[in-house]
């Protein structure tokens, strides 16, 4: 009998795959979802409180929800499949732009333009919602947070919209439920913590009836506090009681009362959570309403709407004066920001990944191919690419090129000759190489890389999708056959990723 149940409880693979190897980063949903409150999670980890074997007979959910498991992926995605436009590093989008609160209070609160606070005192005010689980910072230390739920207004003023420690919000998404009664519920969480409660929603679980919308925070990595703090005593001599603020951006930025310091980002990584280091999404993805920084434009957040839901709320308070909006075009090196910091994300990942697999080490089972990516070996490439393709000229320049990007928000883009033939690519990567003193005068020749990557539109995506990832790049160019300059169209794994979800939705 023992041994009947490790097969069908999933607690075993959990333990296993996730909590064992320290995967975990305490988002609670685990806790949340198990039907015979059998685990618990506190700032030590994840552990079994309960034999949940002699309750139930069979119960997957606790591994299935977990967001550093395979389960639920593809399902979870779907939320997002009638988004319009797709980008390599920002994933599913309606539209993308600046945005801050009115109420300078709320802007003043904030690390960023409030934008957070006011939707959901905005949604409260306007009966959308009756509640709001986010975190808040422990009173005792500004840099450890907690769960907060929120029932009026008011209560919404300390939810932060910037974080780096874990704090269990999809737990308190079910107390919230349970404990408060609440039936509207706005969720605010990182990365890890919107793709949890989109698993539980995949998984149909009954609390998740009561959610509303879910916004997602910009995330680099989130730290373990106390070895942070450890070391930063030991090699800076500053004590967490004088820390007062932590920003992470190309470097973090430890501010105090009197001075700011400055940690080169190689040596904060070695203080994020183990389950941080494998994960690439820096923008919540699954979420309705992406919403970060927006770097030098002080005051202001950068807000993806990914989701109808996510752009009626977003337009309904900007048209009522609560929050103000302004286009992406107006701050272009604000955006190339963004974009180059998740790209950053995603590349470390993606190394980190390839490091621990050829050292012979775990990595967290999301990080592998779904199961059901053996569907693209019966899927034409032809069937899956993009064909109106942006193409540029090898005369622009690097200024024009990143206007190109602005508009059309891709990442790569191919070079094209005056007969329209195929000479090479340029990439955002090599337009972030030219200072921008020198963008007026760089040529996107002089930048472009001519030896190409190609894939043809009679071959399996399988096939180009195995050439992507041995050659590490996020897009081929579809050619002729017969004609290799001859330029029919481009693969990118958002591509492959959306014919996929297209044939799942079809069966």
């Amino acid at each position: 009998m023992e041994a009947r149940h490790r097969k069908i409880l999933a607690y075993g693979d959990l333990s296993e795959k996730i909590i064992s190897k320290s995967f975990c980063t305490l988002c609670g949903a685990c806790e949340a979802a198990c039907p015979v409150h059998a685990i618990r999670v506190d700032e030590t980890g994840a552990r079994q409180v309960e034999d949940c074997s002699q309750s139930i007979d069979m119960c997957p959910i606790c591994y299935d929800v977990c967001p550093h498991t395979e389960a639920l992926m593809m399902e979870s995605q779907s939320f997002l499949f009638e988004a319009p436009r797709r980008h390599e590093s920002l994933g599913y989008y309606r539209e993308i732009c600046f945005a801050q609160a009115t109420d300078t209070r709320m802007r003043e609160m904030s690390r960023g333009g409030g934008v957070i606070t006011s939707l959901l005192s905005f949604a409260l005010q306007k009966e959308m919602i009756d509640g709001a689980v986010a975190s808040e910072a422990v009173p005792s230390s500004t840099l450890e947070t907690r769960p907060l739920i929120a029932t009026v207004p008011d209560d919404v003023m300390s939810a932060l919209d910037s974080k780096f420690s874990p704090s269990p919000v999809a737990r308190a998404f079910g107390t919230a439920v349970y404990g408060y009664g609440k039936n509207r519920i706005a969720f605010v969480g990182l990365p890890c913590h919107v793709l949890a409660i989109r698993k539980l929603e995949a998984w149909q679980h009954r609390f998740v009836a009561s959610l509303r919308i879910t916004l997602g925070l910009f995330c680099l990595w989130t730290f373990s506090i106390k070895a942070l703090l450890d070391h930063l005593a030991a090699t800076r001599s500053l004590q967490a009681s004088k820390i007062a603020r932590l920003d992470l951006g190309r470097e973090l930025s430890i501010q105090t009362d009197s001075e700011v310091h400055s940690v080169p980002l190689e040596e904060a990584r070695s203080h994020i959570l183990e389950g941080c280091r494998t994960c690439g999404d820096f923008t919540a993805e699954f979420a309705d309403i992406s919403i970060g920084g927006a770097g030098a434009l002080t005051g202001w957040s950068t807000v993806i709407l990914r989701t109808r839901v996510g752009e009626e709320l977003f337009n309904q308070a900007v048209g009522e004066g609560t929050v103000r909006a302004a286009r992406l075009e107006d701050s272009p090196e604000v955006f190339a920001h963004i974009i180059e910091m998740s790209t950053t994300k995603r590349k470390i990942a993606l190394e980190e990944t390839r490091l621990r697999e050829q050292a012979g080490l775990i990595t967290p089972p999301s990080t592998r191919l779904p199961a059901e990516f053996g569907i693209l070996s019966s899927i034409t490439v032809q069937d899956a690419m993009t064909k109106i393709v942006v193409t540029v000229t090898r005369d622009l320049t690097a200024t024009q090129l990143l206007e190109v990007m602005m508009k059309h928000h891709h990442l790569g883009y191919p070079v094209v000759d005056e007969s329209n033939e195929l000479l090479g690519i340029v990439t955002f990567e090599d337009l972030t190489k030219v200072p921008t003193a020198e963008r007026d005068s760089t040529k996107v020749g002089a930048i472009m890389k001519t030896k190409l990557v190609v894939g043809y539109p009679d071959e399996p995506v399988l096939n180009a999708f195995e050439r992507m990832t041995s050659s590490e790049i996020g897009r081929i160019f579809v050619v002729d056959r017969k004609n290799p300059k001859r330029l029919l169209g481009i693969l990118t794994r958002s591509d492959i990723l959306h014919a996929l979800r297209s044939v799942l939705k079809a069966r």
